[in-house]
């Protein structure tokens, strides 16, 4: 044979082989990245699916910790002014991994605001491993990634982070429909909390008063802010309110300092003229707002936003027409959600929405009157909805005549439709049944 023909059959064989292993590896590759997203949990996915598959940019991204996450509801600052928007945060998310995670969001998006949540800055640790799982899942594999695993985590615990089969695969057994269909969230990233806990204002100390503490979270939040000055985004500071403790203001105090020493603005909202109301707005003891408290932190925020920054209402432009829908499937959601309610403080809490009408069928002497909780509750309703007590004679015709008995109905801001009605009944002190 000559020595040309042998040459020339040996490089086929070489390409042909090379070609094969390419194409197995890849195969490999889809497979398991295919089993991968079967088997993790979908949390994060539902969490970001809107985040990455949207093309047009965010104008404003959310960062923080389930402070945040329960505090801030992008599709009503959508509703209300046109702020396209995405809350990043995620339950017990430290400052280091916040870095990490507007790193990874700058990848995809340009904003013209960042905004970040200071509960998290007094601390050395850089990941709460709890957690962690709920941003990095949805994360897309990039060198990016690699490099954040390497910073905010020890080498034994980097695999699972990078290939999380190696921690799902055990799941088979739970596998069900929503793995094979998972749903997507409505609330662009955001999560809705629908408890009442009666809470008390906190006790203020002096605004001067600040733990100097230097802390590993500050030093990232330093690199943050960096970041979004090196490409000229805007970085507003923030602190959600809540009964927090002396230490806790201490920590909250700090902020005014780092607001100060990089030219930027700092919303403490323990002293913000905020007008929570710590009887109907926190969903838990000390730590988290629930929807109705959400409401006053967001409509604040997107109030000062448009006042502050060159943040267009892009509620008319083309780009954005998808949010509309998104809007209104949020909003029949949201219906849904009230009318499930099996509990009366939640529900009446509910009705703080500017989505809704409320009227009232009660007597001259009924509870809801008396009760100075429900009080609180019925007055807190007018902050964004809208309440009526209807005239006796329309109670009458109900043959509403116990004082322990009340209908409410909740028609949209309209009046045209009606959304929910329900029937509450007074059992026992604090104890209400819903019809």
């Amino acid at each position: 044979m000559p020595q040309a023909l042998f040459t020339s059959n040996s490089r086929q064989i070489k390409m042909r082989r090379v070609t094969a292993v390419i194409c197995f590896s890849l195969l490999v590759i889809l497979v398991v990245g295919a089993t991968q997203k079967l088997f993790e949990r979908k949390y994060s996915y539902a969490k970001y699916y809107d985040f990455y598959q949207q093309e047009e940019d965010f104008d404003v991204l959310f960062l923080g910790t389930s402070h945040v996450l329960n505090a801030v509801y992008p599709m009503e600052l959508w509703r209300d002014y046109g702020i396209v928007s995405y809350n990043m945060a995620n339950h017990s998310e430290n400052i280091c991994t916040n870095y990490w995670q507007l790193r990874n969001a700058l990848a995809y998006t340009t904003p013209k605001v960042v905004v970040i949540d200071l509960y998290a800055v007094d601390g050395d640790s850089k990941v709460n491993e709890q957690y962690l799982h709920n941003f990095t899942d949805a994360m897309p594999f990039s060198t990016l990634k690699i490099e954040m695993v390497r910073d905010l985590l020890v080498p034994e615990k980097r695999m699972e982070y990078l290939f999380n089969l190696s921690l799902y695969h055990s799941r088979w057994e739970e596998l069900g429909r929503e793995d094979i269909h998972p749903k997507t969230g409505l609330e662009k990233g955001a999560e809705l909390r629908e408890e009442v806990t009666v809470n008390v204002p906190p006790t203020l100390i002096p605004q001067e008063e600040y733990d100097p503490t230097d802390r590993l979270n500050k030093q990232y939040l330093q690199k943050i802010i960096d970041l979004c000055k090196a490409q000229q985004i805007e970085v507003i500071l923030m602190y959600v309110p809540y009964t927090m403790p002396e230490g806790d203001q201490q920590v909250a105090n700090w902020g005014y300092a780092a607001a100060e020493k990089n030219g930027i603005p700092y919303l403490n909202f323990v002293y913000e003229d905020l007008e929570i109301n710590y009887a109907t707005d926190c969903a838990d003891e000390a730590h988290h707002l629930n929807a109705s408290g959400a409401k006053k932190v967001t409509d604040y925020l997107g109030n000062y936003i448009r006042t502050h920054y060159d943040v267009a209402d892009q509620r008319k432009q083309p780009a954005y027409a998808s949010w509309h829908e998104d809007y209104e499937e949020y909003r029949q959601m949201k219906q849904e959600w009230l009318d499930s309610q099996q509990n009366a403080w939640s529900y009446l809490m509910l009705l703080n929405d500017r989505d809704y009408l409320t009227k009232l069928y009660a007597t001259e002497t009924s509870f809801l009157f008396q009760d100075q909780q429900m009080k609180e509750l019925i007055g807190n309703i007018g902050v964004y909805g809208s309440v009526v007590r209807m005239a006796p004679a329309e109670v009458d015709a109900l043959g509403i005549v116990d004082d322990n008995t009340v209908q409410v109905r909740v028609y949209t801001a309209d009046g045209g439709a009606l959304v929910s009605t329900r029937t509450l009944v007074r059992s026992g002190e604090d104890e209400y049944e819903m019809q």
